[in-house]
């Protein structure tokens, strides 16, 4: 299939657009139960791995005086997509995701426990958050409830 805007080829689907997979049912499912087309745009145009090389290399992006540790972490029950030292010597843990839903809050709290026993960190040293392009306002209580930090992707034009 072929997408035209303003008669121009937009996309081609199926198509792989940084690394992932884009196919036809789920765009169009997408397209459909979206308010608006710019939604499903948006959300497409990033990927989790143009976040995480963007958080990476620019960690003030998040918080002041944070230094970057690594990528794609393996510990029990997953894989931490960023880690973080924090100015006050604490680790922050952080899984991205484009839509951030209950399943990335599930996930990211799977984290500290395994993360603590393997690398020695005490587990009141451990900080968790979620960086994404896009949550509900319900999730970001639901994070706030449970103590993880909520980052989202954005730009602000200044001139």
């Amino acid at each position: 299939m072929l997408q035209y805007e303003e008669n121009k080829l937009k996309a081609v689907y199926p198509h792989v657009k940084n690394q992932k997979r884009y196919d036809i049912i789920p765009h169009l499912n997408k397209a459909i139960e979206s308010e608006d087309i710019k939604d499903i745009v948006v959300s497409e145009s990033i990927s989790e791995g143009d976040i995480s090389r963007i958080i990476s290399t620019f960690p003030e992006f998040l918080e002041e005086k944070l230094t970057f540790e690594d990528t794609e972490v393996e510990v029990e029950g997953g894989r931490i997509d960023v880690v973080f030292k924090t100015q006050n010597d604490e680790t922050l843990l952080i899984e991205i995701e484009i839509e951030a839903r209950d399943n990335a809050i599930g996930q990211v709290q799977r984290f500290k426990i395994p993360y603590s026993e393997k690398f020695g960190i005490p587990l009141e040293k451990i900080r968790l958050g979620i960086v994404c392009a896009k949550i509900s306002d319900s999730r970001i209580t639901a994070c706030k409830g449970a103590g993880i930090e909520v980052y989202t992707v954005c730009f602000d034009k200044k001139a």
